[in-house]
């Protein structure tokens, strides 16, 4: 043992004196430590496994390095539970030392380790949690956004619904944590300002297996609404898509819901419920473009199964991390550098444009997909596009 250990500290040494014999800085020796946050049990599970797919495959893309240096990734599972969020954090940052955090689903632990990510001076690229406040009244310099803002893509999705699909009343059904009123309240705002009305809000709890008394609800106002918008995903969106079409809503009162509802992952098990539900997200994996093209093909390849929001999400953060690193010439070490590299940071996503605004979000095109068969298979069909959607968004911006 003691052997190795002095074979090991000889090969250390001589690897430094070499790097320093080059004139290469001694942090370019050194792998860059990525923490990824994310749920891998509970009602999020999916989600969180696809984001680490998506992220991973663009790092198998790049060989794992980028910047000069090897990227090593460190999971931490949150369960989706906000309580975990700083411990999970800290052991990252105090017991892996990773150089940056990534990840994260639910917002409630996004903002847990607001904080910690500040006080720590540690860039943190999330690729999901739309907590509103990280990119408003609680923004950092050290916090960016890829996926988008609670409530951001809501805002041109209430504009289209009654602009352009004709729905004049709905009812409202999202679960009852921040992320759901947030939506839903962007939705609504400007489905009502275009004069829409809003019959019912319903708010079921996160973790409801049986939404039976939504939907009875949902049925009792009979011909008084003409349409339903909703948002649950993961195995949450299976149980309301599928039994909205076992109490015979389907046919009655037609979806107009957010993407993570039919995200393209749960399609398979939602089957023929989720045919000619309408929705709008960022994301499909019929999108045709040269990215998105190239992202489903090896995305099947590496995991026999088609990319979801997700997916798409995950792989293009970590893309963002790799361009603001070959930006820097991979010196993380300088962490403002690294910083004012990751918000120059455009390129054609698989989604389409991809940029961050002033307050670090992302600023996306929000597609309006339908749910098709098509051969045997279950697909989002893209149908029309609103592009540039920022957190901001107001018709007005569609003028310009």
């Amino acid at each position: 043992m003691r052997i190795s250990r002095f074979r090991q500290a000889v090969m250390v040494t001589i690897a430094l004196l070499l790097v320093f014999a080059l004139g290469v800085p001694a942090w370019a020796a050194r792998p860059i430590r990525i923490g990824f946050m994310a749920p891998f049990v509970g009602v999020y599970t999916q989600l969180g496994e696809d984001m680490d797919r998506g992220f991973k495959l663009y790092l198998d893309e790049i060989g794992n390095k980028a910047g000069g240096r090897e990227l090593q990734v460190f999971l931490e599972d949150t369960e989706g539970k906000p309580e975990l969020g700083p411990t999970k954090a800290r052991k990252l940052l105090d017991n892996d030392k990773v150089d940056l955090l990534s990840g994260i689903v639910h917002s409630g632990v996004a903002i847990s380790i607001r904080d910690i990510v500040v006080e720590r001076k540690v860039p943190l690229i999330l690729t999901n949690a739309g907590a509103p406040a990280l990119t408003g009244k609680l923004k950092s310099p050290y916090i960016f956004r890829v996926s988008f803002a609670n409530g951001q893509q809501d805002l041109a999705g209430g504009w289209y619904a009654y602009h352009k699909l004709g729905f004049r009343k709905m009812v409202v059904i999202a679960p009852d944590y921040s992320a759901g009123h947030d939506k839903a309240n962007g939705f609504m705002k400007y489905f009502k300002e275009a004069g829409g009305t809003v019959v019912e809000e319903i708010y079921p709890p996160l973790s409801t297996n049986d939404f039976g008394p939504y939907l009875t609800k949902i049925a009792d106002q009979g011909k008084a609404i003409d349409g339903v918008w909703s948002f649950f995903s993961g195995s949450g969106s299976i149980r309301l898509v599928t039994q909205y079409e076992e109490y015979g809503l389907k046919d009655s009162v037609p979806f107009f819901v957010i993407g993570d509802t039919v995200d393209d992952a749960v399609l398979p098990s939602m089957k023929d419920a989720a045919v000619g539900v309408k929705s709008y997200h960022h994301y499909a994996d019929t999108l045709k473009n040269p990215e998105n093209e190239a992202f489903v093909k090896a995305y099947v390849a590496k995991y026999k199964t088609k990319p979801g929001i997700f997916s798409e999400q995950g792989y293009v953060g970590a893309k963002v991390i790799a361009m603001a690193l070959e930006a820097v010439k991979g010196d993380i070490e300088n962490t403002d550098a690294f910083l004012a590299a990751l918000r120059k940071v455009k390129f054609n996503a698989p989604r389409g444009p991809f940029a961050f605004d002033e307050s670090q979000n992302v600023i996306l095109p929000v597609h309006i997909r339908r749910v098709d068969k098509v051969g045997g298979t279950y697909q989002n069909t893209v149908l029309d596009t609103i592009p540039d959607v920022d957190q901001d968004w107001s018709p007005a911006k569609m003028k310009k």
